[in-house]
């Protein structure tokens, strides 16, 4: 973690509730040593920090640490507090206090500008070091162990085992662990798209209806059938008879393939999943795929991020997400 000049840590700013219903100030927590854990559970990144957070919390806390994480919020779904509570139940974090920075206030509070971020505060109430992105339990054990004042173990060989138990946790094996020269991550709402390969221009927060061109680009993303495009998602229309709307991205390099979307409504939204023209086989499907009469599919009822392919190798696909129902919204590829 870096050290940075000393002073007092802002308060909760309009924290809409926490995990445990009570209400809390950072004056309730003086005589802890505090790990804020600044995260929001649509960040892949957040996500691959978790399994540090709770090994640290195995350790540390009967010493006088105590991790509090503010969930702040990536997307609009994500101010829902009965997504964030489905969140914390499916991520197994029901054991940590969490406050629901519903409207970023406490975020901002504290200069975040990205997740996730760390910030360590001492036994007095002062912010003494900060961590941005995604660490290792190597960069955060020497800051928690000076300001519990404990002896911190620097055994070489020590920090290669606990390296190497993060790289095998139950984080990683669902949506596989960051590489260099994998394919990239990509939104598709207009507020943030990149390598959007179609030819057509798109009216925003309208329906548009889209041909996918003859040749597809590796790490490009192409929409086929009509379309809503929207600031942060695509929404699907089975209205247009001519093509079954679909997404296509043909990725270069990667092994699992995650996907953020869920329903519009309270309804489960479903869509088909093909790899290569193919629905899935064997040694390709992700941990939230169902299979039906042999068609691969995912089902959504709530927006989060789902693994739909997963391959024992690093391996370049053409991938197609036919939605099946209208209420189908896609926000974001990422992978591993």
């Amino acid at each position: 973690m870096n050290i940075i000049p000393a002073f007092p840590a802002p308060n909760f700013k309009e924290i809409e509730v926490w995990s445990d219903g009570s209400n809390y100030s950072i004056k309730d927590f003086k005589g802890k040593v505090i790990l804020l854990d600044f995260w929001t559970y649509t960040c892949i990144y957040c996500l691959r920090t978790l399994p540090t957070m709770n090994k640290i919390k195995e350790k540390y806390e009967e010493k006088g640490l105590v991790i509090i994480p503010i969930h702040s919020s990536e997307y609009e779904f994500a101010k829902h507090t009965d997504n964030i509570k489905k969140a914390l139940s499916a991520l197994n974090l029901n054991g940590y206090l969490t406050g629901f920075d519903t409207k970023n206030k406490t975020w901002e509070e504290y200069g975040n500008s990205y997740w996730p971020k760390h910030v360590l505060i001492d036994r007095e109430g002062f912010v003494r070091y900060e961590h941005p992105g995604y660490g290792t339990l190597n960069e955060f054990e020497e800051s928690i162990s000076d300001l519990l004042e404990i002896p911190f173990n620097s055994d070489e060989e020590h920090r290669q085992k606990k390296h190497e138990e993060s790289d095998g946790n139950e984080i990683s094996k669902v949506y596989g662990m960051h590489f260099i020269g994998m394919a990239p991550e990509i939104c598709l709402g207009y507020s943030r798209i990149r390598r959007f390969g179609n030819n057509q221009k798109l009216k925003i927060n309208e329906y548009n209806i889209l041909t996918e061109p003859n040749v597809i680009l590796d790490n490009n993303v192409y929409l086929r059938g009509k379309w809503r495009w929207d600031r942060e998602r695509v929404k699907a229309s089975l209205d247009y008879k001519e093509k079954d709307p679909a997404i296509i991205f043909k990725y270069n390099k990667a092994s699992n393939v995650n996907i953020i979307v869920g329903p519009e409504d309270t309804e489960p939204a479903l869509a088909e999943i093909k790899i290569d023209g193919k629905y899935l086989s064997e040694g390709q499907f992700g941990t939230h795929i169902k299979t039906k009469d042999g068609i691969s599919h995912i089902e959504t009822a709530w927006p989060f991020m789902y693994n739909i392919i997963k391959t024992k190798d690093i391996e370049t696909h053409k991938i197609e997400i036919i939605p099946r129902s209208n209420n189908f919204c896609f926000y974001t590829f990422v992978f591993g």
